[in-house]
């Protein structure tokens, strides 16, 4: 079994999907005994220091394992990301050594569909790879559509394995969803930036009766205008912010709530919304592209627009009755989203 050279952001104490999405494909490598290294490809030192630190460990392990018993695993984000990657893997394939691309930003979509000059961009910047990692069906499909036809796996990004304990806690004794329910809290959690569609979430609560309830997880350059339109909708006292939230007081509002809600548009898969679900929460999205794959009819509804009257309609079809949706999160986790299910492919490329 070849070492994994791990080329990516800070993995503990790191904010996002790719942080959480990390954690939990090296648990998994932990568990199975695969050798690897993380090199950080960002840091605190600033972006030509991280840069320069992060190529010359590559250098130095890409002479090192020159022979071909290492794959050097690259996680790409954004264009800076992306350029910064590809600089970085060019050395290891100069010395011979296998390659993965892991795409995970939603911003590849419009880079590869909006223009003739940012397609050939984007081509260029994932020809250092051997293989793609792409995060849906989906998204492979898109590369397949816009001409790329390198190697490429559908490998989805992992829950913890804490979550994982916690959704196989719900399958034995699902969460209480029930039929006539008089009261829901609705939750939403996020960077409170352009593209979450928490104004959605507010605005289809203000068009709810006053037994609907939302409570909004996470801080962001949106957040005072996000305040003051639950203040300018008449509905205050029925939204709360709460902040940023993690560990035990994250666990805790995701067991108390009754359903999530996050009509995103800007998610490439959403590590949310696998955590909500792990807590046995029917789950409310925006289906676009990748977030189908992710939100299926068993565990939630994806509005086929990002409107707050299709968010109102499903948060209702939804509370009609919550049992429906009752044991299927967990079950959807236990089955797609461990850390032993993602490393499964990343494991077969190391062969």
């Amino acid at each position: 079994m070849k070492k994994l050279i791990v080329v990516a952001t800070k993995v503990d104490g790191g904010k996002g999907g790719i942080s959480s999405a990390l954690n939990g494909y090296l648990n998994g490598f932990k568990e199975k005994n695969i050798e690897y290294q993380l090199v950080e490809s960002h840091s605190s030192k600033g972006i030509i220091a991280a840069w320069l630190t992060s190529f010359w460990q590559i250098l130095l392990l890409s002479i090192k394992h020159r022979n071909g018993d290492a794959v050097f695993w690259f996680h790409c984000g954004p264009w800076l990301s992306a350029i910064r990657k590809f600089s970085l893997a060019i050395i290891p394939r100069l010395f011979g050594c296998k390659t993965l691309g892991h795409i995970h930003s939603p911003t590849f979509n419009d880079y590869l569909t909006k223009s003739k000059v940012s397609q050939c961009l984007t081509k260029l910047s994932i020809s250092p790879y051997t293989h793609l990692i792409m995060l849906t069906p989906w998204w492979k499909s898109l590369i397949r559509e816009n001409g790329i036809s390198k190697k490429a796996v559908v490998s989805p990004n992992p829950n913890s394995d804490e979550y994982c304990e916690i959704a196989k806690k719900y399958l034995k004794s699902n969460k209480s969803l029930v039929k006539n329910q008089k009261s829901f809290t609705v939750l939403s959690m996020a960077r409170l930036v352009e593209g979450k569609g928490v104004e959605l979430v507010i605005k289809a609560i203000s068009k709810l009766p006053n037994n609907y309830k939302l409570k909004i997880a996470g801080e962001g350059p949106l957040k005072e205008s996000l305040v003051q339109l639950a203040q300018s909708s008449s509905v205050s006292d029925r939204v709360e912010f709460l902040g940023w939230i993690d560990g035990e007081k994250k666990k805790a509002l995701l067991s108390e709530a009754d359903l999530f809600c996050l009509p995103s548009t800007y998610d490439s898969f959403g590590m949310v919304f696998i955590e909500a679900m792990a807590f046995d929460l029917p789950v409310i999205a925006y289906g676009w592209g990748p977030i189908s794959d992710v939100v299926t009819p068993d565990v939630g509804i994806c509005c086929s627009k990002p409107c707050a009257d299709q968010v109102k309609t499903a948060i209702v079809d939804i509370c009609t009755d919550l049992s429906v949706y009752s044991g299927n999160g967990p079950q959807r986790v236990l089955e797609n989203y461990t850390s032993k299910a993602a490393c499964h492919n990343i494991i077969e490329l190391l062969k």
